[in-house]
């Protein structure tokens, strides 16, 4: 986030600098606590999870060094590895309501 930023205005900033989609109507869902325990990382953050609907614009890798490709996937059929920060908030057993079709 960004200094005095709303935990909304990050999401949507953030979504729109690393995927080129716009987002709106956003709520919050919940937090977790991850803490990144790997040889070089040694990092522990707190993730804020916001849900959205699709606004505009279509997913595009804005940042090659840190993202392959973006894809859509059912939620009980998640890629793996799963980036720790998604393992924490399925533990949590938290469901995000998602939408029966993908904005393709």
């Amino acid at each position: 986030m960004e200094f005095g930023e709303t935990w909304e205005e990050g999401a949507k900033r953030e979504t729109a600098e690393e995927t080129g989609v716009n987002i709106k109507n956003l709520r919050f869902i919940t937090a977790t606590n991850d803490i990144f325990t790997g040889l070089d990382e040694g990092k522990h953050y707190v993730t804020l999870y916001m849900q959205a609907e699709h606004e505009s614009g279509e997913p595009e890798v804005k940042e090659p060094e840190k993202c392959e490709r973006w894809d859509w996937f059912e939620w009980d059929a998640l890629p793996t590895p799963l980036f720790l920060p998604i393992s924490t908030l399925i533990n949590t057993g938290i469901r995000p309501a998602l939408p029966n079709v993908h904005p393709r």
